[in-house]
């Protein structure tokens, strides 16, 4: 099956400022991508200079061999090519308004009064939700309730959606202990407090180099419980053409909630069409669970997020 048979939805998709719209627009159109979810991302490189962040970032980084600071400076400048602000990609998506849908980002660990002046900021610029990375914005969902509150409780009475990061990331946060404020079950509280907030949990929980599928089973147990709540496969395509994580995922939740995603261009060596083509040549799945999972889903929560 060919993805130009139907429409392509990508809810996963990062805008960097080494990547021209140019660029952006032509790998779009080559893979019949009709509409694109374009993620800010809020985060700071300052915050390793925290005493109580740095001194925890070092130990880990100590012991898994790293004889010097330097992998922070390396940290460091992950973060600044990272960050990609609300004002860029409200910009993208107004100049695209029938291809691209922007999502402001709000770095949690700065606090309350940061956390309500992006809340305004979002709002202004017409954004269609907030995404929230826990592994590089340094902060722990469990002891960050009240501003994830904030933003929750904007995205209820706005009809806006929640993209939370699950599981590690590249680099240094390929270690678990650097990542695990990232696991599903660390958000269970705050989305029995927002059952009508649209949630997607970017990766589903699953992305780790060394651990494929690391937090899967926490993932597909909030989805299960919580009917507001999405997987997207971002840079965790294996999950749907690996029989022993497609069999689990079918078993609790099967593939009414799954989201495609590309990470497009943060994941070395693939290109978006390499992920549809994960879809589109997968045996565990029928030709119709394959547009559901690249398209109809995507549909399914998009008309309700204004």
């Amino acid at each position: 099956m060919s993805s130009s048979n139907f429409e392509v939805i990508d809810f996963h998709v990062h805008p960097l400022k080494l990547l021209s719209e140019k660029i952006l627009m032509e790998e779009m159109d080559f893979c019949n991508v009709k509409k694109c979810v374009l993620l800010a991302i809020d985060v700071d490189h300052k915050i390793l200079d925290r005493k109580n962040v740095k001194n925890k970032v070092a130990k880990v980084l100590f012991e898994n061999g790293y004889w010097d600071l330097w992998a922070i400076d390396h940290m460091k400048c992950t973060l600044q090519l990272a960050r990609i602000t609300n004002e860029e990609v409200a910009s993208l998506a107004k100049s695209y308004p029938d291809r691209f849908v922007g999502i402001g980002s709000i770095n949690v660990s700065l606090g309350e009064d940061y956390v309500k002046n992006k809340i305004r900021e979002i709002r202004k610029l017409g954004l269609k939700g907030v995404k929230i990375i826990p592994t590089l914005q340094f902060f722990d969902p469990v002891e960050k309730m009240e501003e994830l509150r904030l933003i929750f409780d904007f995205c209820e009475r706005t009809r806006k959606m929640v993209i939370v990061h699950t599981g590690c990331d590249p680099g240094p946060w390929e270690d678990p202990r650097l990542s695990n404020v990232a696991r599903p079950s660390r958000f269970k509280q705050i989305l029995s407090e927002f059952p009508d907030v649209h949630v997607i949990l970017a990766h589903a929980g699953s992305y780790s180099i060394k651990f494929p599928g690391i937090w899967l089973d926490e993932a597909l147990e909030i989805c299960r419980k919580n009917d507001n709540v999405w997987v997207d496969i971002a840079a965790v395509t294996y999950l749907v053409f690996e029989g022993k994580f497609m069999e689990k995922i079918r078993k609790e939740i099967g593939v009414s909630r799954i989201l495609f995603g590309s990470d497009y261009p943060v994941v070395a060596g693939k290109a978006v069409k390499d992920s549809i083509n994960d879809i589109l040549t997968s045996k565990e799945i029928s030709d119709e669970e394959a547009e559901q999972i690249l398209c109809l889903n995507a549909l399914e929560i998009l008309k309700h997020i204004k």
